[in-house]
């Protein structure tokens, strides 16, 4: 059995705009001083309570934070996502072919549900792993340790193939054994990209690499 595990935002979908609309909302209900687009463009992929204590918020300010963005997120943010092309046809292929698909986002699970099932995304997963907006599940590989306990995957991680487009992505996989491909239309940085062992610049390559890494991982089985 191939397994792909598969990040949400900036992967499957674009939903910058909605989390810099409610990064900058939080922001200013605090009266915190907006930081510079380069910290903003950043945002997307680690816990949001991570982006808060990064500007020099308090435990106790960050978590404050994150309740309001977690309230306009949920009333404004989510809806201003799209989907990226080729990516439903893309999940389309490898659940006909009998993959196992589960996500594993930073994204909590109301909000990876909502978006998924609002882009048509939500039928092709077996499993949704995603984080705890207000629990210890926070870190990609967290996330990643949860979806291996809950499938009962941990030996099978060479069988696991992560889709993602930043860092956390890829270190993520990369503490148990799994490798990444990187995608190019995420958010994350040239450094980043370089990181991972496979790169994608779009779907259509994304899927002749998976296609390429099954076939390389039915050959050593």
């Amino acid at each position: 059995m191939h397994i792909l595990f598969v990040d949400v935002d900036g992967t499957l979908i674009d939903s910058f705009p909605g989390i810099r609309a409610s990064y900058l909302h939080t922001l200013d209900q605090l009266q915190w001083p907006t930081p510079s687009e380069d910290v903003i463009a950043a945002i997307p992929g680690p816990p949001m309570e991570d982006s808060m204590r990064a500007l020099g918020m308090s435990p106790e300010q960050a978590r404050e934070a994150l309740g309001v963005y977690l309230k306009h997120y949920g009333e404004v943010g989510y809806a201003m996502s799209t989907p990226y092309p080729g990516m439903h046809e893309f999940l389309r292929t490898f659940s006909d072919a009998g993959f196992l698909l589960c996500t594993a986002t930073s994204k909590g699970e109301q909000f990876a549900r909502q978006a998924l099932e609002m882009h048509g995304y939500l039928e092709f997963f077996d499993f949704i792993g995603a984080a705890e907006e207000d629990g210890t599940r926070r870190s990609k590989a967290a996330v990643i340790a949860h979806v291996l306990d809950t499938m009962q995957l941990r030996d099978q991680t060479h069988s696991i193939l992560m889709i993602g487009d930043r860092i956390h992505d890829i270190e993520g996989a990369g503490q148990f054994g799994i490798d990444t491909v990187v995608v190019d239309w995420g958010y994350g940085t040239e450094e980043e990209r370089n990181l991972a062992r496979f790169r994608a610049h779009d779907a259509i390559e994304l899927e002749s690499i998976v296609h390429e890494w099954s076939a390389h991982r039915r050959t050593q089985q």
